[in-house]
């Protein structure tokens, strides 16, 4: 009898766990890092850089130690951004670029970053043996932009400055850096110190205004895409298969409705997106889910067009 009660109450606190976490993960918003590039006059570098790699590695640790956000893995994001030519951009990320990429990974929210201006400077130092040991720092100006993948809009947009100083010892190989540019060891290290320090920074911030509501990304409508379509020789009966899983708030019995992109219309001045034209074609019902996807049956249709992959997926709450 005690073994059965023992049982039952581990039972009952594994699904009480496990709902909560459940819970908790579907709340917490989905962001993508996009490679942070360097215009810095005198240090530019693209996405493919060792020092962009690591710049955007720093950006994710300081997103996920906040416990705040749901972070796209790079490596993928990587080969995604390979696979579909934007690969070794420079730059900020554009809005129109960010909802694409949005539409592809299935994200909330784009996290793009550009340093904008690099400054050393070395003080006075001492001999010892053959090697000379000085004061060097660094101070690095950056930009850091978060973008609405399904409106396109600026969300975040900060500059930060911050400086790092450490000592520095001459005749340390240069790390290669594409365009020919070459940092020493310790430059490399107090510049990535000084990047450090602004990504905690700014990721504080913007957990802050999270919580005050003042940037409302975990309430961002849920959307997808669809992945497969299949349907009876009649056409009778349709089935669709979206890029919304077990990871994602959606729920059997859902309804939704598919998009077919029209026309993205820019602001011709500042080239922001003010609207996306959108044809609705259909509306279905979510009668599987599985990790990864989910399955949805058409139960009207709108438009006398056929469904296909890259349809956008609007789940209706």
């Amino acid at each position: 009898m005690i073994n059965r009660k023992l049982v039952l109450v581990i039972m009952v606190v594994s699904i009480i766990l496990l709902v909560f976490n459940t819970s908790f993960s579907q709340e917490l918003p989905r962001i993508a890092v996009v490679g942070i590039t360097s215009t810095a006059p005198g240090y530019f570098w693209r996405s493919d850089s060792p020092l962009s790699l690591g710049a955007t590695d720093l950006m994710i640790n300081a997103l996920l130690s906040t416990n705040h956000f749901r972070v796209f893995e790079r490596a993928k994001l990587d080969l995604l951004l390979q696979e579909q030519n934007f690969q070794n951009f420079s730059g900020l990320v554009d809005q129109t670029t960010a909802v694409k990429l949005g539409k592809m990974i299935g994200v909330d929210v784009i996290l793009t970053g550009s340093l904008t201006n690099i400054a050393f400077a070395k003080g006075g130092g001492i001999k010892i043996g053959p090697l000379n040991v000085k004061k060097s720092s660094v101070k690095v100006v950056m930009t850091i932009r978060i973008i609405d993948v399904t409106t396109g809009e600026i969300l975040f947009s900060t500059v930060q400055e911050e400086k790092a100083s450490k000592s520095a010892v001459s005749g340390v190989l240069p790390i290669p850096i594409p365009g020919g540019i070459g940092f020493s060891h310790q430059e490399a290290v107090d510049v990535l110190s000084a990047i450090e320090l602004i990504c905690n920074k700014v990721v504080l911030n913007i957990v802050a205004k999270i919580d005050e509501k003042n940037i409302a990304v975990s309430s961002a409508p849920l959307e997808g895409y669809v992945v497969k379509v299949e349907s009876t020789s009649s056409g009778a009966i349709t089935q669709v298969y979206i890029n919304l899983g077990e990871s994602s708030s959606i729920q059997v019995g859902d309804e939704i409705r598919i998009y077919r992109e029209g026309e993205v219309i820019l602001d011709p001045k500042t080239n922001e997106i003010l609207d996306r034209e959108l044809d609705l074609i259909a509306q279905a019902r979510i009668t599987t889910i599985k990790d990864k996807l989910s399955v949805a049956l058409v139960t009207k249709i709108f438009r006398n067009m056929p469904i296909q992959q890259l349809d956008i997926v609007e789940v209706m709450r």
